[in-house]
């Protein structure tokens, strides 16, 4: 939006901060609550202060897997939502933070081992990697690998290395130094799309990917060579994830199947659940921090709990029945486990009640295209309406959400 000339009124200038403000949040579902200061009807603009942001939930795509991310301290968790990622307080997902400098759709984003940077890919291949400790997020590098969207990524423990895959024209993924793009090896091994890539966080390295071709892929490194593939999946590979002890990595198809195997030397280990470990595809696993555990998310609307020594489900979530409650994404971090619906709604999985769980995150996943304010007995009701005919109410009093 260009400089607003002088000669307009203070009412005017008003509104065009208003709308500043709101204007890039709400193009991405979400909204934010600014305070506006000060009666110099002399100012161009009159100061603001954010005072609170409500995070749209993931954008979401039947048969396609939401990669939810993990701050390694155990504080934040991320997902992406059209140009922006959003950061959320696990404790208190109330508490959000948004990301908004991608010029393309951003698809996936991860935190370094260290959390003080974040690496995020779009739909045209670029990645950009920026700052977590400051609120400016200020952009450390950017990088465009291969030309394609990027489905995932991993870095290395140390925080020196980047794996990407996704849907590239010439190739389909790689690896590089963060700080300089310096090719350390290649991804290989694959004729289709790559899904998913994880990287084994205990020294030797390892590289596992899993593609649209049905297979799994080992690499070692660094720098990073292509080792053998693996063919145990019958339809696509959708998900692949090294345990935090980096003895075991498991992948998970569209062919409802799970299967682990050796972290190191990449030999099968075992079927989680014997011949199927879901009834629909396994979109996304993810590992306790013990390495003894994991949860899986699946097209047949429900979630399992795994021990993983026994090959067994210890629970198994009900999500429910509509289309809307398939499961795409999960995260296990600290004591919470977390999964996406289709709907975008995030889950808090309660393994005391596995059909019911202990908080929905709800709210807007398409375009807001309206909103209004109503405010009775001190409380501040938010009216809000998006692209795909959902309405919203947001309670707001003493600066704080109800």
């Amino acid at each position: 939006m260009g400089t607003a000339r002088r000669t307009q009124s203070c009412a005017r200038f008003r509104v065009w901060a208003i709308r500043q403000s709101l204007d890039q949040p709400v193009d991405q579902a979400g909204l934010v609550v600014h305070s506006f200061g000060g009666n110099n009807t002399k100012a161009a603009i009159m100061s603001y202060e954010l005072k609170h942001v409500f995070a749209s939930l993931p954008q979401m795509e039947r048969g396609v897997a939401k990669v939810l991310g993990g701050d390694p301290k155990g504080n934040n968790f991320l997902y992406t939502n059209g140009k922006s990622v959003i950061i959320r307080n696990i404790d208190n997902p109330a508490i959000a933070d948004i990301y908004t400098e991608h010029p393309h759709q951003v698809i996936v984003a991860k935190y370094s081992p260290s959390g003080f940077y974040i690496a995020s890919g779009d739909v045209s291949g670029k990645i950009r990697i920026w700052d977590t400790t400051q609120k400016e997020h200020l952009l450390k590098y950017e990088y465009q690998p291969f030309g394609g969207k990027i489905k995932d990524i991993a870095w290395t423990e140390d925080s020196k290395r980047i794996a990407c895959v996704g849907e590239g024209r010439e190739k389909f993924g790689a690896v590089f130094l963060w700080d300089t793009g310096s090719s350390v090896g290649e991804v290989s091994g694959h004729s289709k799309i790559i899904n998913s890539v994880d990287i084994k966080q205990t020294r030797p390295y390892r590289l596992v990917t899993g593609s649209d071709d049905n297979c799994a892929a080992l690499c070692e490194g660094p720098p990073f060579k292509f080792k053998f593939s693996i063919t145990d999946h019958s339809r696509f590979v959708n998900c692949v994830r090294f345990s935090p002890d980096g003895n075991r990595f498991c992948t998970a198809g569209a062919d409802g199947q799970i299967f682990l195997y050796d972290g190191k030397t990449g030999e099968k280990i075992a079927a989680l659940g014997g011949a199927k470990a879901h009834e629909g595809g396994v979109y996304a696993v993810s590992w306790s921090s013990d390495s003894t555990q994991l949860i899986s998310a699946s097209g047949d609307k429900t979630v399992k709990l795994w021990d993983v020594g026994a090959g067994k489900a210890v629970t198994t979530f009900n999500m429910g029945s509509d289309v809307m409650d398939q499961q795409l994404g999960c995260l296990w971090q600290k004591d919470h486990m977390l999964s996406v619906s289709l709907s975008g709604y995030i889950n808090y999985l309660d393994k005391s009640n596995p059909n019911r769980p202990h908080r929905v995150i709800k709210g807007h996943s398409k375009s807001i295209q309206s909103l209004t304010v109503h405010k009775t007995d001190g409380r501040s009701y938010i009216y809000s309406g998006s692209h795909d005919g959902h309405v919203n109410i947001l309670s707001w009093r003493d600066g704080c959400m109800l």
